[in-house]
């Protein structure tokens, strides 16, 4: 081989090392984002399901079970009893609303929200730099139909 040749085998392997190591450079922030991602946006996926669970039976409870429509206190008693212990963020259950329909019953309309937290660094300063909290805003609505009398056929 001539040494114009040599200098171009010597070129190539420098630029293979070379490779390997920025990769092994940048691959653990690579692999922080998106394992972090999975994670993060898993648990608030998981906790939007929670949420959402939460406001049908909130809404379906008080449509069935409330004597008096006028104990709103009672509704969001009873959101916050559902409310699981693990959970940190900020949960708020907004103020119940009753609807007169133009058809027989009323209408429940229930809706809460939660700020799921982030739990990878990566995505609390996303989210801190973003939206000004460290976690995803989570809402759900539930709404559920107050019979005023049963029909009986």
């Amino acid at each position: 081989m001539n040494k114009q040749g040599e200098q171009l085998m010597y070129k190539r392997r420098k630029r293979k090392g070379q490779a390997i190591v920025e990769m092994a450079m940048v691959f653990p922030f690579f692999l922080l984002i998106v394992v972090g991602g999975i994670i993060d946006f898993g648990f608030a996926f998981y906790n939007y399901q929670t949420l959402q669970q939460i406001a049908n039976d909130t809404a379906q409870w008080a449509a069935e079970s409330l004597k008096d429509e006028n104990n709103i206190s009672a509704i969001t008693e009873y959101a916050n009893k559902l409310k699981p212990t693990w959970w940190s963020g900020t949960y708020t259950v907004g103020t119940p609303t009753w609807t007169d329909l133009t058809t027989t019953g009323k209408l429940i309309n229930v809706n809460v929200s939660y700020t799921s937290p982030a739990y990878t660094p990566f995505y609390q300063t996303m989210f801190s730099a973003t939206t000004g909290n460290n976690g995803i805003q989570l809402a759900a609505v539930a709404s559920y139909k107050r019979l005023t009398q049963l029909k009986r056929y």
